[in-house]
């Protein structure tokens, strides 16, 4: 094959996933590092839910020139979501494509456009290579710096310029990390458009909510998410939501409400799908998993989530009738999916009578906004999604026991009763010594009060993980997943609602 000979090639994804459009766009993502030059029809398939029909019927087009022509053809037929693809010699009988909101292409309009957002991208990732080799060969001297200082620690010059070359360094590292970290909003309007498109092909009514918290992750991260989190919605809509006669029947009203929410944990980024259809009967899919030989031990002694989780791994699937069944199955792909990129799931009823889908994503590196608060003599950053609101604090308005454990609640401006996360008995380390604000937090749909000295604003942080030496239950307890360096150089522990909510139910969890 002669070497940079420009070639079109008609790539026919699996079919009817509903996602054709993205399939398409993460197959020109993989090829365009191979080529020299590179365009594709519709070019519009990254940001366009209207070309999926077109991709459906007469597939995507690839237009590109290569050194290595081989290993591009190789990358289209090892993808996952290919099909098949053609080398077509006539590239006049492409046919041609027009947006919704585009005017119509006329007869001299080119079947395949020159120029495309992913070339581009292929060049930013390029110059994203270039600087993380630059911080390798600056990482380098500074183990020399290391290395001189061991032989001369008296040397106090030396001491201090290796101090600021080991400054300018992480800086460095910092600024690469974030140069490829995009906000999860961008991938909103999409979620929103499949949810709309497909309420309307299954016949279902659904009222969509994103509350991402304004978080932000790495870009191939959050294309992988993309992905995945596309598939749940599908299966919910298609099989979890139910459609609005067979609701009414069942009590509820006619359109569904669906909510998706996100936040950091640490190295990975928790995702939530959650929606008031069809629950999961745990223990038929117990008894399924005992039949398959999956169980270590009785049945009766595994909690609903433990359960739930088997809908979420590779390979298993329930084939019982019932509403459930049809979405179960398509768990398999995506908990394979999740396997593949080093995530898990599950799936749990929750207590307010809806379905709940989880989805652990690793993360290493996330940026999110988040509040800084004192406590007593400890300052920490609680995430921005988690937050519903700041109170004055009110002594008169706190009362006794909301329950049987006799922890303190507060009665917040709305006249609800809120249980204090950190009022008498409560077990907590964080206990305020002179409390002027209340700080409304909501996690797992349940909403809880914590008291507070001081908040001192808003900072944009980036969540790394809690070090190894720790006392990973320690921290558990205490809500922490993780520390951020703030504004002002100091490091300060991240802590969750949702933490301290776990910490208290895993005495109490439900069991199948």
């Amino acid at each position: 094959m002669e070497r940079d000979e420009e070639l079109v090639v008609q790539v026919m994804l699996k079919p009817n996933c509903g996602l054709e459009n993205v399939r398409a766009a993460l197959v020109v993502r993989r090829i365009a590092p191979l080529c020299s030059s590179l365009s594709f029809h519709p070019c519009t398939v990254k940001s366009d839910p209207s070309t999926i029909s077109y991709l459906r019927d007469h597939g995507l087009f690839v237009r590109f020139s290569s050194p290595t022509p081989e290993k591009v053809l190789i990358t289209i037929k090892a993808s996952f979501f290919v099909d098949r693809f053609a080398i077509i010699e006539d590239a006049d009988a492409v046919p041609s494509f027009a947006s919704a909101s585009d005017e119509p292409a006329g007869e001299n309009s080119p079947a395949i456009p020159l120029r495309i957002d992913f070339a581009n991208r292929s060049s930013v990732d390029g110059r994203y290579d270039e600087l993380w080799k630059l911080l390798a060969r600056l990482e380098e001297v500074h183990r020399q710096l290391r290395a001189r200082i061991e032989r001369t620690p008296h040397d106090r010059e030396l001491n201090t310029i290796f101090f600021t070359h080991a400054q300018v360094v992480d800086g460095l590292r910092t600024a690469v990390a974030r140069s490829r970290i995009e906000p999860f909003g961008r991938i909103a309007p999409s979620l929103h458009a499949l949810v709309a498109d497909y309420s309307e092909r299954f016949g279902v009514q659904v009222k969509f909510d994103i509350a991402d918290g304004q978080m932000a992750l790495d870009q191939s991260v959050l294309a992988s998410m993309e992905e995945i989190i596309k598939r749940v919605i599908r299966a919910c809509l298609r099989d979890g939501i139910g459609k609005p006669e067979g609701r009414k029947a069942a009590g509820k009203p006619p359109c569904a409400t669906m909510r998706l929410t996100l936040e950091s944990d640490g190295s990975e980024v928790i995702c939530r799908i959650e929606h008031d259809g069809h629950l999961f009967d745990a223990r038929r899919i117990g008894q399924l998993a005992e039949e398959r030989g999956l169980l270590t031990r009785p049945i009766e002694e595994y909690t609903d989530e433990e359960i739930g989780s088997f809908l979420m791994m590779p390979g298993f699937a329930s084939t019982r009738s019932g509403p459930f069944a049809g979405m179960s199955s398509q768990f398999i792909e995506i908990g394979s999916m999740l396997y593949n990129m080093g995530g898990r799931g599950k799936v749990r009823n929750t207590d307010h009578g809806t379905l709940e889908i989880v989805m652990n994503f690793p993360a290493p590196f996330t940026v999110m906004e988040a509040a800084i608060v004192r406590v007593g003599a400890e300052r920490f950053a609680l995430p921005a999604q988690q937050i519903v609101r700041f109170e004055g604090h009110h002594p008169e308005r706190l009362v006794g026991g909301c329950d049987a454990s006799g922890t303190a609640c507060y009665v917040d401006r709305d006249g609800a009763r809120v249980e204090m996360l950190n009022g008498a008995g409560a077990s907590t380390p964080f206990k305020a010594e002179r409390p002027r604000i209340v700080v409304m937090l909501e996690a797992q749909g349940e909403r809880r009060a914590l008291a507070v000295d001081e908040v001192d604003g808003y900072e944009r942080v980036s969540v790394c993980q809690l070090p190894a030496l720790l006392n990973r239950r320690t921290a558990r307890l205490a809500g922490c997943f993780g520390y951020a360096f703030l504004q002002d150089g100091a490091a300060c522990a991240v802590v969750s609602a949702r933490r301290l909510l776990d910490s208290g139910l895993e005495e109490g969890a439900r069991h199948a």
